[in-house]
């Protein structure tokens, strides 16, 4: 097996900026390249109205109180700036990758972003539109609507994930309702910010420089906290969607699991779920897809968010295996429940993960990336910890006693032409 490796290059390095905040840094002197995160409080559960958290994170910062649309384009082309924008339930992310010789231009321009923001009517009505195609085009398709109503039935409808935008709520959003959650929930002095890359003692200058500003007490500043789902939630429900037009059927199975991120029984599953569907060797995969040809592609994982654990199944197949397919999900899950695993599989899985874990830190990136989802969910180092720990010492008895009760209560959501 794979040697474990050392935690410590995934341990950000601090450095405490003028107004207090604490910037967090992975540096990397051999690349000529910064990346900038910039996370925030603002996902969904932040919102009023639906899909006002992504209009506000797709529209920050395209335009500011000294800089129109078309300038902030061109600067950005002009100096070779990559931004990334993401948003999820409970905050929103801008990162900035740029040259570290342009850092003196490209920080007092982020600086203003936050300063002065401006969502003009143009920039509104494109956004607008765009987003009404792409949600129209989502809900045409299966993979969508299933995850959908997956979330729908786990959390229930009242809860920030069990609800999801149409293109109708599109027509309750102003421009003025954007700015005002850019004011209220966007702040340099309230961010997690990290820094990787070319970080040298001028960037951290520039950085304390243009960063830091003293707190807005008009800004939101406490992190978002995710209620208990809701009570009209419930497991083992079968549900289907009908979509007229499909050419397949998907197929998503699943539960929340009764499980802490912070549990070695949870980590004790990642390698359970990677027995399952979790690689390409998988029995998933070799059943359904190598063996019965009824899929491309079935895979199963887990999702963290704050307070849960999502775990769930997905594939898309043809409408004529749909039964026999979820047939052999329920026989693979069955079997994990009723037999050990061989430990020579336990072997490959555990080789398989440690290479996989390996291969996600390869890079100051990816390093900064991966803490930064870790802000996002409220996960820290002790994830990791126990993963090694567990990929060294877990049994195939304590994966099947772990299955006994894992794998039950288990809701089940179909979406096709019939």
């Amino acid at each position: 097996m794979l040697q474990p490796p050392s935690l410590q290059p995934l341990i950000p390095q601090e450095h405490t900026l003028p107004n207090g905040n604490t910037l967090y840094l992975f540096p990397n002197q051999s690349l000529g390249l910064v990346k900038l995160d910039i996370t925030v409080e603002a996902g969904s559960a932040r919102q009023t109205l639906k899909s006002m958290a992504h209009a506000a994170n797709q529209l920050f910062g395209e335009a500011t109180a000294k800089l129109t649309a078309q300038q902030m384009a061109e600067f950005i082309d002009f100096h070779g700036i990559i931004v990334e924008r993401m948003t999820d339930v409970c905050t929103a992310n801008i990162s900035f990758y740029f040259l570290r010789r342009f850092a003196g231009l490209v920080l007092p321009v982020i600086r203003q972003m936050f300063d002065s923001p401006v969502v003009t009517p143009q920039l509104f009505e494109a956004y607008i539109n765009n987003r009404r195609a792409q949600l129209r085009t989502s809900f045409q398709k299966t993979s969508y609507l299933a995850r959908n109503r997956y979330y729908e039935l786990l959390y229930g409808t009242n809860h920030p994930l069990g609800t999801y935008a149409t293109p109708d709520d599109l027509d309750l959003l102003t421009p003025k309702d954007i700015a005002d959650f850019i004011h209220r929930h966007y702040s340099l002095a309230t961010s997690h910010i990290v820094l990787s890359g070319a970080i040298d003692p001028e960037l951290l200058d520039l950085t304390e420089q243009h960063l830091a500003p003293l707190a807005d007490p008009s800004v939101a500043t406490a992190a978002v906290t995710l209620p208990e789902p809701c009570p009209e939630a419930y497991t083992d429900a079968v549900s289907h969607i009908t979509v007229p037009n499909a050419v397949q059927f998907t197929i998503r199975v699943g539960r929340i699991l009764p499980l802490e991120w912070h549990s070695i029984d949870y980590t004790r599953f990642m390698v359970l779920n990677t027995v399952l569907g979790g690689y390409f060797g998988s029995r998933l995969m070799s059943n359904l897809r190598e063996d019965k040809g009824y899929t491309y592609g079935i895979y199963s994982t887990t999702q963290i968010f704050r307070g849960s654990i999502v775990f769930y199944i997905t594939a898309d197949v043809a409408a004529s295996a749909t039964q026999d397919a979820l047939k052999e999900i329920n026989r693979e899950i069955d079997l994990l429940r009723q037999e050990p695993v061989a430990q020579d599989e336990l072997d490959r899985v555990r080789n398989f993960m440690m290479g996989d874990f390996i291969r996600s830190i390869d890079g100051v990136f990816e390093v900064s990336d991966r803490y930064r989802q870790m802000v996002a969910t409220e996960v820290d180092e002790r994830l990791s910890t126990n993963l090694l720990n567990t990929l060294q010492t877990v049994t195939p008895e304590q994966l099947h006693a772990l299955a006994q009760t894992a794998f039950n209560r288990l809701t089940t959501v179909t979406a096709g032409p019939t």
